[in-house]
C-alpha cells in the first residue's frame, strides 16, 4: 500500500513539473506567438497583396517584381465618420461618389482600388481620413524579358498558369503578404476604437527560384528580335554545359495583359522555341556527320547541275537556274548548301545511319528541360523500319520530308559540333534561393555523352566556318569579335501565300569561334531564306554580346 502511494505521489509530482514546464512555455517563451495567432483569429480583413518568390537570373537579377505599383485602401468605418470624405476621395479615384459611398456602408472591411502615380501622390497630399496609400510590387510588365519562358500568373497574382512560374508554383507560393482590416468581437462586430490595421508579412519566408538565364544577353535578344523579326525564335547556349542562357519568341504578348493575347490571330504566346518545325538545310550538318562516322572521306566530289534524277523523280537544287554548282567536295557542298551533292551523299550513307545521327546530335527526343518542369516536344524523326525510295532518301538528306525539331533542339545540335562532339543534357533552372542569396535547394540535373568523335567534330567545324567566310552564311560573319561558324537552312513548307511558296529560315551557329562558347539558332517564319533572313539576326545578337565583354 505504502509503494502505491509513493509511486502516486511521484507521478503527481512529474506531473506538476510538466504542467508548469508547459505554462512557463506558453507564457514565457512563446506567450507572444501565442498571443499574436490569438489576435489574427480576431481579425477580419482583406488580402491587399499576395508576396511571391522572384524567378530570378544567373546572376541573381530579378525578371519578376521589378516595378512598383500604388493602392488605394480604403478604410470603410472611417471614411463613413466625415461626410464630405466620400465625395473628395470619390474624386481622387475617379469614382462615382455614390457608388463608393454604397461600397464603403456595405461592409466595414477593407478594399483595395489601383490608382496611377499622380493619383497617390494627390492621395497623400489630401489627408482624407479613411484613404490611405500602399505600394506593392508588379509581378510582371510588358517590358519582361523572357516572357514565353518565364510565364505568367493569375490576375489575383497567386497562381502560375504557365513556364517556371507554373512549374514552381509550390515554391514560388511561399510567402507572406500585406493585409488590411480591423478586430472583431466574438459577434463579428468590429471594434472601431481599436481602428483599422495594415499587417505586413512579406519578406520573412520567400523563396526565389534562380536561372540559368543571363538577364542582359536576353535584352539583347529580344532587342534585336524587335528590330528584325517578326515571328520566330532565338535560342543562345552554353557549349560547355548545356545551360539555357537565353530564349525569345516572337510575336511577344503581355504578360500582365494575357487575355489580349488570347484572342489574337498571330498567336503571341505560343512559344517558337519550343515549337516544332521543318529543318531544311541545317539537317546537311547530320548527313554529313553521318558519313564522315561511316567512313566517306571529306573529298568525295558529286557534280551538281542543278538537279538531281532521283527514282525518275526531278529534284532541283536551289541554283537551279543558274545551271548548279559543278563538280564540289563536301565542304564546298557543305558552304553552298548544295542539294545536289548531299542527295548524292546521302544515297551513299542510307535512311537508317542518317537517322541514327540525329538522335545520336539529339534529334527526335526532349532535350532535358522537360525534366525541370518545361513542356517540350520531341521532335519528329522518320521510321526506319519502313521502305525508304531514292527520293525519300533525298529528301530525308537535305532536310526535307517527316522531319520536326525545335529551336532549342537545333541550338543543342550544333554545340556538339562547337565542344568537340558532346552532348549535353539542357539546363534552364539552377536552384532554389532566399532572399539573401543563399542555396536553399539544387535544382539541376546536368549529364552529358559523346556522340561524335573529336575529328568529325573538328571537320565539321572548319565546314561550318567555310560557310560563313564564302559560302551561304556570309551575313552572319563578325570579324571583328572573333568570327563565327554556322550553317543556314531555308525550308520548305509546302504552304502558299500570296502565290508564293512560304519558306522557313534558320541559322544555326556559334561564337566567337576562335574560342566557341556560345551556340545560337535563329529561326524565323516565313523568312527570305536562311542567309538572307536568319544570318544577320545572328551576327547581330552575336556582336553585341561580345562588344559588352561576355
Amino acid at each position: 500500500m505504502k509503494s502505491r502511494v509513493s509511486f502516486l505521489k511521484y507521478l503527481y509530482l512529474v506531473l506538476l513539473v510538466l504542467l508548469t514546464a508547459r505554462m512557463f512555455s506558453i507564457q514565457a517563451s512563446r506567450g507572444s506567438e501565442y498571443s499574436q495567432a490569438a489576435a489574427i483569429q480576431r481579425w477580419r480583413n482583406t488580402k491587399i497583396h499576395t508576396e511571391r518568390g522572384d524567378i530570378l537570373d544567373r546572376n541573381g537579377i530579378r525578371f519578376t517584381n521589378r516595378h512598383k505599383q500604388y493602392l488605394a485602401i480604403v478604410l470603410p468605418a472611417d471614411l463613413l465618420k466625415d461626410a464630405s470624405a466620400p465625395g473628395r476621395a470619390a474624386a481622387l479615384l475617379g469614382r462615382d461618389a455614390d457608388e463608393l459611398e454604397s461600397a464603403a456602408a456595405a461592409s466595414y472591411l477593407p478594399f483595395a482600388v489601383r490608382v496611377s502615380d499622380e493619383q497617390a501622390d494627390a492621395i497623400m497630399n489630401a489627408g482624407i481620413p479613411g484613404l490611405c496609400i500602399v505600394e506593392v510590387p508588379v509581378r510582371s510588365s510588358k517590358d519582361m524579358p523572357a516572357a514565353h519562358i518565364i510565364g505568367y500568373v493569375d490576375e489575383k497574382g497567386e497562381n502560375g498558369l504557365s513556364g517556371i512560374e507554373k512549374a514552381y508554383q509550390e515554391t514560388l507560393k511561399n510567402g507572406g503578404g500585406v493585409f488590411a482590416g480591423l478586430l472583431a468581437d466574438a459577434g463579428n462586430k468590429a471594434m472601431e476604437q481599436f481602428g483599422y490595421r495594415i499587417l505586413d508579412t512579406t519578406g520573412e519566408s520567400r523563396l526565389n527560384i534562380r536561372t540559368t538565364l543571363d538577364f542582359h544577353m536576353q535584352e539583347i535578344v529580344e532587342e534585336t528580335m524587335d528590330r528584325m523579326v517578326d515571328r520566330g525564335a532565338v535560342v543562345i547556349l552554353d557549349i560547355l554545359n548545356g545551360e539555357l542562357l537565353a530564349m525569345a519568341s516572337r510575336p511577344a504578348f503581355n504578360p500582365a495583359d494575357v487575355s489580349r493575347a488570347l484572342h489574337d490571330a498571330s498567336q503571341p504566346l505560343f512559344n517558337r522555341a519550343l515549337g516544332e518545325y521543318i529543318p531544311g538545310s541545317i539537317f546537311k550538318i547530320v548527313t554529313a556527320a553521318a558519313a564522315l562516322e561511316k567512313g566517306i572521306p571529306p573529298e568525295t566530289t558529286f557534280n551538281c547541275p542543278g538537279y538531281v534524277m532521283a527514282g525518275g523523280l526531278m529534284m532541283k537544287c536551289w541554283n537551279y537556274d543558274t545551271g548548279g554548282h559543278g563538280t564540289l567536295d563536301m565542304a564546298q557542298a557543305f558552304a553552298q548548301s548544295c542539294n545536289s551533292y548531299f542527295i548524292g551523299l546521302g544515297q551513299m550513307v542510307g535512311k537508317r545511319d542518317i537517322v541514327a545521327m540525329a538522335e545520336k546530335l539529339g534529334l527526335g527526343k526532349r532535350t532535358g528541360l522537360y525534366l525541370q518542369g518545361i513542356d517540350e516536344p520531341y521532335g519528329l524523326l522518320p521510321n526506319t523500319m519502313a521502305y525508304a525510295s531514292a527520293a525519300e532518301i533525298g529528301n530525308l538528306s537535305i532536310g526535307q520530308g517527316d522531319l520536326l525539331i525545335s529551336p532549342v533542339q537545333a541550338a543543342r545540335m550544333v554545340s556538339v559540333i562547337a565542344n568537340g562532339g558532346i552532348l549535353n543534357r539542357i539546363q534552364v533552372i539552377d536552384c532554389v534561393v532566399n532572399d539573401r542569396g543563399e542555396k536553399i535547394r539544387n535544382l539541376r540535373n546536368p549529364a552529358w555523352e559523346r556522340v561524335l568523335k573529336k575529328e568529325t567534330a573538328e571537320t565539321l567545324h572548319r565546314m561550318m566556318m567555310k560557310t560563313v567566310e564564302d559560302g551561304t552564311g556570309r551575313l552572319a560573319d563578325i570579324k571583328g569579335f572573333g568570327g563565327s561558324a554556322g550553317k543556314t537552312g531555308s525550308a520548305e513548307t509546302g504552304w502558299i501565300q500570296d502565290n508564293r511558296d512560304v519558306l522557313h529560315a534558320w541559322f544555326v551557329g556559334y561564337f566567337p569561334v576562335s574560342e566557341p562558347r556560345y551556340a545560337m539558332c535563329v529561326f524565323i517564319e516565313d523568312g527570305a531564306s536562311g542567309g538572307k533572313s536568319a544570318a544577320p539576326v545572328f551576327a547581330e545578337i552575336a556582336a553585341r554580346i561580345l562588344d559588352l565583354g561576355y
